[in-house]
C-alpha cells in the first residue's frame, strides 16, 4: 500500500485484496453517487454530509499504512486529513491479474422500462450501475435494477453503460431479451404487439398454426396469415428502423443487435414472399 498527493488529489495505491476489508469496501460502496469508476481505479468526491465517514476512513487507512511502511503515525494522519477536502484516488495495483466474468441480463420491460438483472449478487456491480444511472433507477435490490426508459437521455446514458465491458476485477457480459430493441425504441410498435397479442392472439381457437411460418410472421410483426400488401409494408417499414448505418455511431453490442434483427427482417420478408405469391 501507498499513500501520496498527485494533482491536488490524495491517491492510494492498494491491491484488490483490500476490497474484502469491511471498512475500506463499505467507504466505496457508501459513495457511489460521488464515485467516478474508472478500469482499475475509482475516484471519490466530497461529499459534506459523509464528512465523518470520510474522516473515519483516513484516520484507519492511515493507521494500517503506517503499520506496514514503519512511518510515524501521527504526522502521517494530520498530513493526510489536510487533504480530507480533496477527492480521494484509489489505484488498484496487481500482477497478474484475474477479473471475474459477470453475466448481466437486459430485458425491455416496455418501451419505458428496463429491467438488468444480475446473474448472482454483486453490490460492486450494482454500484457501479447506480453511480452511472442514478437519476433514472426506480427500484433496485442486490441483482435487479429497474431503469425508467421513457427519456431519450436515459436511453443514451444506458447505452454509455453498455460500452463498458470491464470493471475493476470483473469482465462484463451482456445478454438481451428477446426484441429488447424493438420493445424498447419504438413506442408504436409496442402498442401493436400489445394489440395483437390481447385481441388477436396467434393461440385462438381455430387457427391452424404452421409453425415456421408463426416464426417468419413474429419477426415482421404480422398477424398469422397477414396479406402480402401487409408483409411487404412492414418490411419497409421495419427494415428502416433497424437498418444497421442508423447507429453506426453506436457501441458495438448495439450495432451487432440491429444487424442480427435486419438480417431476420430480410430472410423472413423473402421466406413469406415466396410462400404468398
Amino acid at each position: 500500500m501507498r499513500i501520496y498527493i498527485k494533482s491536488n488529489m490524495l491517491v492510494v495505491q492498494t491491491d484488490s485484496s483490500m476490497l474484502s476489508v469491511d471498512w475500506f469496501g463499505a467507504f466505496i460502496l457508501s459513495h457511489s453517487r460521488d464515485t467516478i469508476f474508472l478500469p482499475m481505479s475509482v475516484v471519490i468526491f466530497l461529499d459534506d454530509s459523509l464528512m465523518r465517514e470520510r474522516k473515519d476512513f483516513l484516520i484507519k487507512l492511515t493507521k494500517l499504512y503506517s503499520e506496514k511502511s514503519e512511518l510515524y503515525y501521527e504526522q502521517l494522519l494530520k498530513n493526510v486529513l489536510r487533504y480530507r477536502h480533496k477527492p480521494i484516488k484509489i489505484e488498484f495495483k496487481q500482477d497478474n491479474q484475474i477479473k471475474s466474468d459477470i453475466d448481466i441480463y437486459l430485458d425491455a420491460i416496455s418501451h419505458k422500462e428496463v429491467k438488468i438483472l444480475l446473474k448472482e449478487p454483486n453490490p460492486w456491480i450494482i454500484t457501479y450501475f447506480s453511480s452511472q444511472l442514478d437519476k433514472f433507477i426506480t427500484e433496485y435490490d442486490d441483482r435487479r435494477l429497474f431503469l425508467n426508459a421513457s427519456e431519450e437521455r436515459s436511453k443514451s446514458r444506458l447505452d454509455r453503460v453498455l460500452k463498458r465491458k470491464s470493471f475493476l476485477f470483473f469482465n462484463i457480459k451482456f445478454t438481451y431479451s428477446e426484441n429488447f430493441l424493438t420493445i424498447l425504441f419504438n413506442k408504436y410498435t409496442q402498442q401493436r404487439r400489445t394489440k395483437y397479442n390481447r385481441e388477436n392472439s396467434f393461440n385462438t381457437q381455430g387457427y391452424h398454426q404452421d409453425s415456421v411460418l408463426l416464426y417468419h410472421y413474429g419477426v415482421l410483426e404480422l398477424q398469422y396469415n397477414a396479406s402480402i400488401s401487409d408483409v411487404k409494408a412492414n418490411y419497409r417499414r421495419l427494415a428502416k428502423m433497424y437498418h444497421p448505418d442508423r447507429v453506426h455511431h453506436k457501441n458495438q453490442t448495439i450495432i451487432n443487435l440491429y444487424t442480427k434483427k435486419f438480417q431476420d427482417i430480410q430472410s423472413s420478408y423473402q421466406f413469406l414472399k415466396e410462400h404468398l405469391q
